[in-house]
């Protein structure tokens, strides 16, 4: 299958095209507020190093959050336009659960084990989820949830864990965890912590493949807490 994937759930702003379960075109940048202005133009660079024009996918790929509330939307909105423009399915890929895959499927040897994917939310929340990687497959323990960094201790309970996403060798560096913690939290490198349009493009290929396809009319950002608007006081 010939597979484009877009990735705009955090700083990272991505297009990649994947062809047989293979990544072959993967353009990206990390900037905040870009999305709007360069989503299109990475699609098109990824679609121009494949070789490919829109009308020879067989189908699409987005990455559905949480995370960033703008981001989201416009990446939705910009896959959205593009299925029904050329008529080919899309698949809804969760964030958290692309950032799990990228840890278990780039890892040397594939990483097994407990690994806990967050994001940045507001203030000092995030969100998150717990997945079990055992021989290349990954099963969720619960659902995406937000929660604060207090949390984080019941959350994993005992168990040793591998934590990936936007921000967490920082994490790391600039706050001292919840007592107790640091002994059963390691951090991935920051390369494979970063969103991957890569990723996304290859899970949903094998999304499609199983006949998993998004509802162009019903798929929204899951955004797991409430977007709230800011006002201006008078």
């Amino acid at each position: 299958m010939r597979v484009l994937g877009i990735e705009t759930a955090t700083l990272v702003c991505g297009a990649a095209v994947v062809v047989d379960r293979r990544v072959i075109a993967d353009h990206w940048i990390e900037e905040k507020n870009i999305h709007a202005e360069r989503l299109v133009s990475l699609i098109g660079e990824a679609m121009d190093q494949a070789g490919l024009a829109n009308a020879d996918l067989d189908g699409i790929a987005v990455s559905v959050g949480p995370g960033s509330f703008t981001g989201l939307r416009i990446g939705v909105s910009v896959a959205k336009g593009l299925a029904y423009a050329i008529e080919r399915p899309l698949a809804a890929i969760p964030t958290l659960a692309a950032l799990a895959e990228r840890i278990v499927r780039e890892s040397h040897p594939p990483y097994s084990g407990y690994v806990l994917p967050i994001l940045r939310a507001r203030r000092d929340e995030i969100y998150c989820q717990l997945l079990e990687a055992r021989d290349g497959t990954l099963r969720p323990l619960w659902p995406p949830r937000d929660a604060t960094l207090d949390q984080l201790p019941e959350l994993i309970e005992n168990h040793d864990v591998l934590m990936t996403g936007e921000g967490v060798d920082k994490l790391a560096i600039e706050r001292s965890f919840p007592p107790g913690l640091g002994r059963s939290l390691r951090v991935a490198n920051a390369e494979l912590a970063r969103c991957s349009a890569g990723i996304i493009a290859l899970l949903g290929e094998e999304t499609l493949e199983r006949g998993e396809v998004a509802d162009l009319a019903e798929i929204e950002p899951q955004y797991v807490k409430e977007f709230y608007f800011r006002t201006r006081q008078p």
